[in-house]
């Protein structure tokens, strides 16, 4: 069986999972094929307080390095109670660097066992909401402690990638066992010799830890805490762990047992954590020096990135101009090319705009002048029966008719009564005429008009009476 962080984020290099307890170190490595299990265990001894030295610590990670047949490592470690502290709390809407600047500051409001300067981190217990507390799982290990951890991995060749409490390495291997646990709110209970972790897990992040006695001493509490029909995995010793899950029972709480791949493992909880060593489920211990040197880190990416994106910038910059130029020289060649068809082209367009101005011109004058078959139609109509018309001239809108009449002025007042003449007028004046034979003598008149409007007329009449019409006749 591999280590599930065998090997570390983002790196092709192998990271070692190890746990830290107060009695034994065990640790958990892709190249520990002669070992049984795969797992590493060796016995510690309590650290000393003077210097900040832990000598069984030293000595278990140089054997540590010699039997994986390497000089330099890099450490994921995995602290087992009493070690750490964890618990839930509430903020006041803050920002993540504010949550660690009030929990280094004030740790022993927050821990109990926080009797000496303190190592902290937090994770966001949930999504974090305008407006709302800011509610993390906190964990806080001695400042000493962590100081003679790193002193030991640096003395013996190895880098400490990240050191957390073992609940978020517990966390993990929940979500290993039952993969349905990261979709809703779910329970991990972690059955130990001596006490039962409860770990809540919503939507695949730590919640919130709690702590009952060991097997089913506390399984009303328990049964209490998850509700009914909540999905229950329990990991952890054998014993404890089938006690605990007899005990749930009567309550109507049902648990998962481990199955699969870490089934094996989840019997021992001391291994299972350094199996899932680094996987950052829950919060992180950090120390101040960490905490700058990662914003120095970050600063750094940032800054290669920001450089690496300019530098893109650029090149596609260059690139889109030489695209640009070679667009434009290949329009160029293309319009010198179909130049000469496009000059025969304008020539014959310009003739065919000319003749459709023309044509246009020829289309509103026809539109804008009299239909004078109309008007003079209408006019022979509008003539008394004892007269007719002798010639009939037009210029634009004015229309001219010479005729003769018996009276005159029945023929002006005939004309002036027709809708499509205005202005009607003598243009010349009146005169008695003999006609052939000498015996009758008519009225000679030449009258003036303008037409306002075409008139369709809807019949043909003749243009002039061809023969006077008399009365009688």
């Amino acid at each position: 069986m591999v280590s599930r962080q065998g090997i570390a984020s983002g790196s092709k290099k192998i990271r070692t999972g190890i746990t830290i307890s107060a009695t034994e170190l065990c640790a958990v490595d892709v190249r520990l094929r002669n070992v049984a299990g795969a797992v590493w265990r060796v016995p510690l001894e309590e650290p000393l307080s003077e210097n900040g030295h832990w000598p069984s610590l030293t000595s278990a990670l140089a054997e540590l390095a010699r039997t994986l047949g390497i000089t330099q490592g890099t450490l994921a470690i995995a602290l087992i109670p009493p070690f750490t502290e964890v618990r839930r709390i509430d903020f006041p809407p803050v920002r993540d660097e504010d949550v660690q600047r009030l929990l280094s500051r004030g740790a022993s409001r927050y821990f109990v066992g926080a009797r000496v300067p303190q190592i902290v981190g937090a994770s966001l217990a949930g999504r974090r909401a305008r407006g709302a507390p800011t509610t993390v799982i906190a964990a806080a290990a001695p400042a000493r402690l962590v100081a003679a951890i790193r002193h030991a991995a640096q003395q013996t060749g190895w880098t400490v990638d990240v050191i957390a409490p073992a609940e978020g390495a517990w966390a993990s291997a929940a979500l290993g066992l039952w993969p349905g646990f990261a979709k809703q709110r779910s329970y991990a209970l972690v059955a130990h010799d001596d006490r039962t972790d409860l770990l809540q897990i919503d939507a695949g992040i730590l919640a919130d830890v709690r702590r009952f006695r060991a097997a089913g001493a506390d399984a009303a509490m328990i049964a209490d805490a998850v509700g009914p029909g909540a999905r229950v995995g329990v990991l952890g010793s054998p014993a404890p762990r089938r006690q605990l899950g007899a005990a749930l029972a009567p309550f109507g709480v049902s648990v998962l047992v481990p199955s699969g791949e870490w089934s094996s493992a989840a019997d021992d909880t001391t291994a299972l954590a350094a199996y899932f060593a680094g996987s950052e489920l829950g919060p992180v211990l950090r120390s101040d020096d960490s905490i700058l040197a990662e914003r120095s880190k970050s600063r750094r990416a940032a800054w290669q990135v920001a450089g690496a994106a300019a530098a893109l910038f650029v090149a596609a910059a260059a690139v889109e101009l030489w695209g640009l130029h070679h667009q434009l020289s290949i329009v160029r060649d293309e319009r010198a090319r179909i130049r000469p068809e496009i000059a025969t082209t304008m020539v014959g367009r310009t003739t065919v705009d000319a003749a459709y101005r023309h044509l246009t011109t020829l289309s509103g004058i026809e539109r804008t002048s009299p239909r004078w078959s109309s008007v003079i139609s209408l006019v022979s109509d509008a003539l008394p029966d004892d007269a007719y018309l002798l010639a009939v001239r037009t210029r634009d809108d004015s229309l001219i008719v010479d005729g003769l009449a018996d009276h005159a002025a029945r023929v002006f007042d005939a004309l002036e009564k027709t809708n499509s003449l205005v202005g009607v007028k003598a243009a010349a004046p009146v005169r008695r005429e003999l006609q052939d034979g000498g015996t009758d003598a008519l009225e000679h008149f030449t009258i003036a008009a303008r037409v306002v409007a075409p008139t369709n007329a809807s019949a043909t009449t003749p243009a002039s009476n061809p023969v006077r019409r008399r009365p009688g006749q």
